[in-house]
């Protein structure tokens, strides 16, 4: 059962507006506040009162909760609201890159008066890599839930058995019937596209990773864990893992070069994570010791449990900067 409002961060042309129908169906109408920037019509008045020109994010969230908002909706300036809704709250969808921006060009050229051609749409700076664009500070791997639009219908349930809710499965403002469906593209703009949008292929090959292991573990009755690897400083490559059914601290399981090396607890203080509502207090980072072993060496970090891995794992570890 959702206490606390949720917050879904937007991605253009995810199947998002469906899911914000769907929400606004279960919740009820009043019930979703949306922020699409000061310029948008979309945008809630409630927005445009404390998060205008000077913000007061504390003040915003208590009259959003007087009004009994259930959840914020917006597009990337929504992963401002961290702070108040804390991740376990936060919710996305993500789609594969080139599929979304195919779906994004439509969508222009339906609604914008888009006239050029997708080869020169693509081309855009603005329209490349997106949606590593809009998460760039911040750690997806961490959110309470991330969902595929590909996937979407599955999506919707794993997202309502977390949270207790039932939002219906609605298709709004879609340029096609089906979600699933593949726009075809030229194999030469599909290799050009490939390239230009590389590091958001391999975010969305990471997430979709993730969300095979959530589906997995549902199944099977296990816990999910939020957890990646975020660094390398010096002797330690550092990572956090958060515990999504628990307030224990999350056992990982250590390997390099495939062989095991031991386990670590995942139970020391990160000021970022708890700033941002980590779980346990923002207790969940913790370090390996990497002191041992050479560079390019490969290491695997997954939680003890159940064997899934982090997001990051497999690192290779390089040598000092």
């Amino acid at each position: 059962m959702v206490v606390n409002p949720l917050l879904f961060i937007h991605v253009p042309k995810t199947a998002g507006t469906s899911f914000r129908f769907g929400a606004s169906t279960y919740f009820g109408d009043g019930s979703i506040c949306l922020d699409y920037g000061p310029g948008s019509k979309h945008t809630s008045d409630i927005v445009k009162a404390w998060m205008g020109d000077n913000p007061d994010l504390w003040v915003f969230f208590q009259k959003m909760k007087y009004k009994n908002v259930k959840m914020l909706a917006g597009h990337s300036n929504s992963v401002r609201y961290l702070p108040i809704f804390g991740l376990e709250n936060t919710v996305t969808i993500l789609r594969d890159p080139i599929q979304r921006l195919v779906s994004e060009y439509k969508h222009y050229s339906r609604h914008n008066g888009y006239k050029d051609s997708f080869k020169s749409f693509y081309r855009k700076s603005s329209f490349t890599n997106r949606q590593l664009k809009i998460f760039r500070r911040f750690s997806w791997p961490l959110f309470g839930f991330v969902g595929l639009t590909e996937r979407y219908d599955e999506s919707l349930q794993l997202l309502n058995n977390k949270y207790g809710i039932e939002i219906p499965y609605l298709t709004m403002n879609l340029g096609r019937e089906d979600l699933k469906g593949k726009y075809d593209i030229p194999q030469d703009q599909l290799d050009e596209t490939c390239i230009r949008n590389a590091r958001e292929i391999d975010l969305y090959d990471k997430a979709v990773s993730q969300f095979e292991w959530r589906v997995s573990l549902f199944k099977n009755g296990m816990k999910f864990v939020a957890g990646l690897l975020s660094g390398q400083a010096k002797e330690h490559i550092l990572g956090c893992a958060i515990p999504e059914q628990s307030d224990d601290a999350v056992v990982l399981r250590v390997k390099v070069d495939g062989a095991y090396k031991g386990e670590v607890l995942a139970n020391e203080y990160r000021a970022d994570l708890r700033a941002n509502g980590a779980g346990r207090g923002g207790f969940v980072g913790f370090s390996i010791d990497i002191s041992g072993f050479a560079k390019g060496a490969i290491l695997e970090c997954e939680v003890a449990e159940t064997g899934q891995p982090l997001v990051n794992s497999p690192w290779v570890i390089r040598g000092e900067d």
